[in-house]
């Protein structure tokens, strides 16, 4: 598989046609990372300097480079570089002025990067994508905050991915919206995906549970004092058990919004942190290629699908995708539902 290399102005600078080690990490919410391993030979550390992009024609992804190494071994001198894919560049701005928000998702997502990427403090290259028209929606204040950051919490409350695509024959980084397709057992409209023994399209699988940090429902606290202090409750419970959480969103303004208003934009900011504090529950496993079930052609990352073992059957998103090409090898791992948090630390909520 050839890797094409682009300059940050999407000039082409050569291609890397070998090497030993190709680790690609797609993810749904945010930005992916990749690592490439070769030769460390005096045209691939020219070629892969620093700010270089990373791209591979049969992916709609493409790697920044960030970070490099170089190392002699028994081998031979190897290079080693690593870096995020181009949505991590919406990471270079926050959001400034506030942004009072009310309507689709979709359009939330292109205001924000359009606000402050684009129009303001453009990104180089980067443009909006086609609209697809999906109808969930939002409201939300936000100000001062990371760029990526608000676009991934939108994203998870929301359930919407995002990536930033090269364009080569345009000269275009196009940031765009996309939704998974529901490929489940328990629907009927289209052929569905399972994973599972049976099927034999599995290999080393690992299942992992965890509810220690499960909310369902929200307390979201606006601004006042006391008893006039404006307050709404987010409900998930859905009959179970309640397991509360305190939101405190003093952060956001009513200023002139009606209170309806105002009372959905507290509404949003209690649905990203319920968002931050569901169950943790996956379904992690090398996939294997059958007839039925081919990578890209009949499953893809944000999908919904079906994975069954030991007598346990989940239905749910990939949100992350690992691909590793060691030596003309390529295995494909999917993670299947909601993977135990990383650690995101923003001070004040978003």
């Amino acid at each position: 598989m050839d890797l094409l290399i682009y300059s940050p102005a999407i000039e082409h600078q050569g291609t890397i046609d070998q090497y030993s080690s190709l680790r690609w990490r797609r993810r749904y919410f945010g930005p992916g990372e990749f690592e490439l391993h070769c030769a460390a030979t005096d045209y691939n550390r020219t070629l892969l300097a620093a700010g270089n992009i990373v791209h591979r024609l049969d992916r709609k992804e493409a790697g920044v480079i960030e970070g490099r190494n170089i190392k002699g071994t028994d081998n031979g001198d190897e290079l080693t570089v690593t870096g995020r894919f181009l949505s991590s560049k919406l990471g270079q701005r926050i959001v400034a002025p506030t942004i009072n928000f009310s309507g689709t998702v979709e359009t939330a997502m292109r205001k924000i990067v359009s606000d402050n990427a684009i129009t303001a403090r453009p990104i180089r290259w980067l443009v909006l994508g086609a609209l697809n028209g999906f109808n969930n929606s939002c409201a939300f204040q936000v100000t001062g905050k990371n760029v990526l950051d608000t676009l991934t919490k939108i994203a998870k409350s929301s359930n919407t991915g995002f990536r930033v695509r090269l364009d080569v024959p345009s000269k275009a980084l196009i940031f765009e919206t996309y939704q998974g397709i529901d490929r489940t057992v328990v629907q009927k409209a289209i052929p569905y995906v399972l994973f599972s023994d049976t099927n034999g399209n599995i290999d080393g699988p690992e299942y992992t549970f965890s509810e220690k940090s499960f909310k369902n429902f929200a307390y979201v606290a606006g601004e006042g004092e006391g008893t006039a202090r404006m307050t709404v409750t987010v409900d998930q419970t859905n009959g179970e058990d309640r397991r509360e959480l305190w939101v405190d969103a003093r952060d956001l303004q009513k200023g002139s919004l009606s209170d309806a208003d105002y009372q959905a934009q507290l509404n949003q900011r209690g649905l990203e942190k319920l968002a931050e504090a569901v169950r943790s529950e996956s379904f992690e496993a090398m996939a294997i290629n059958t007839g039925n079930y081919e990578y890209l052609t009949d499953w893809d990352l944000g999908d919904i699908v079906s994975f069954e073992k030991w007598g346990i059957l989940l239905n749910q998103r990939v949100t992350e995708v690992e691909e590793v090409d060691e030596n003309g090898y390529l295995k494909v791992t999917p993670t299947c539902g909601t993977p135990l948090p990383e650690t995101l630390d923003l001070g004040d909520d978003t």
